[in-house]
């Protein structure tokens, strides 16, 4: 088939059906990605329709193939035709600023965290899990299986993000210019850093974290270990002495994890301090940072059963020091500690339960 002719047959099939130019746009979305269930799955979220007849006309006329990955593609040698094509039948991106504007207006905290995960999580995934499998448990989890393909299929058809799939890669990839993302990454940043419950909270733990460290020096200075203190650590007896007894960086915004974080150490103990309305699996194990602590407003599901969560994760569990508090209701450790036992006290918790 001549050029001329391959780019004349595809043009015919799509002015002859509107589901042919909406099928054809997707090849172009997913540059490769294009097994059957990839095509079906966008597909259907954009049209309510399935797409398998369509494929059969595409190799019926000799337009596309059955890749080695059994992915669909052009005929080899017309890759910059198909390509021109299908880039003028590609939707146009929805503004995602818009969506999630609208998102936080309504609540709707599920489309907010999965927001979040798309702009944290690369289409590589993490680990042995693909990026697709780590979206859709943590948001099954969260909230719920029916509330995750409700919301997917939402993403799609709004032209928000597009499902990928290839040999073991599976991704919901975001459909946005890097600009526009990298745009969106700061009003989340933004958005987390003012939400009023949980600028309470740090105002609380602030508070509190103060206190303790004005105790600890508070301590020092009475026990009258100044010149001792000083000799040891080779250091003059100034007020640098005192704030060795304890010390608070106060809270200011995670440019990756898109959380509140501060760390402190009064004495010999040292904390990082997470506020966050939720954490997901995904966010507990890709965080690397020890001893913390997670303050959030409910202590997730897999708490329960975090041995099967932090399964070939590295560090391993036995290697971390985590704990997760809700003030005020329970907290939850899998180490020992007094400064975080006194900071829990602090926010209305008499005991803190053993995390297995």
């Amino acid at each position: 088939m001549f050029p001329e002719e391959y780019r004349s047959t595809i043009l015919k099939l799509a002015e002859a059906n509107d589901d042919m130019k909406t099928l054809l746009g997707i090849f172009y979305l997913l540059e490769g990605y294009t097994t059957e269930e990839a095509l079906v799955k966008n597909f259907h979220a954009m049209t309510g329709k399935d797409c398998k007849d369509l494929l059969k006309l595409l190799r019926r006329k000799g337009i596309i193939k059955i890749g080695a990955y059994n992915e669909y593609l052009c005929l080899s040698g017309y890759e910059k035709f198909f390509k021109e094509i299908t880039a003028g039948f590609s939707p146009q991106p929805c503004d995602l600023s818009e969506y999630f504007e609208k998102a936080t207006e309504e609540g709707n905290k599920a489309a907010l965290k999965m927001i979040e995960l798309l702009l944290k999580i690369g289409i590589h995934g993490v680990g042995e899990f693909t990026q697709y499998d780590v979206i859709k448990n943590n948001i099954s989890e969260m909230f719920s299986p029916a509330v995750f393909h409700s919301l997917e299929d939402e993403f799609i058809k709004k032209n928000l993000c597009v499902y990928g799939r290839k040999q073991t890669k599976e991704f919901l990839d975001l459909y946005q210019s890097e600009d526009k993302i990298e745009e969106m990454k700061d009003k989340v940043r933004e958005w987390e850093m003012n939400k009023p419950a949980e600028m309470l909270v740090r105002e609380t733990v602030e508070k509190e974290i103060g206190e303790i460290v004005d105790d600890a020096r508070g301590r020092m200075k009475r026990e009258k270990r100044k010149a001792d203190f000083s000799e040891i650590l080779g250091i003059p007896e100034t007020e640098q002495v005192e704030d060795t007894g304890g010390y608070f960086s106060g809270f200011t915004m995670d440019d990756y994890f898109m959380f509140v974080t501060g760390n402190a150490f009064v004495e010999h103990d040292s904390l990082y301090i997470i506020i966050t309305d939720n954490i997901s699996r995904y966010e507990a194990r890709e965080w690397k940072e020890f001893p913390v602590v997670f303050i959030t407003e409910h202590i997730p599901r897999w708490v329960r059963k975090i041995e099967v969560v932090f399964k070939d994760a590295y560090p391993k569990l036995s290697e971390r020091k985590i704990a997760m508090v809700v003030p005020n209701k329970v907290a939850y450790s899998n180490f020992k500690q007094k400064l975080l036992y006194e900071l829990v006290n602090r926010l209305g918790i008499s005991e803190v339960l053993e995390m297995r």
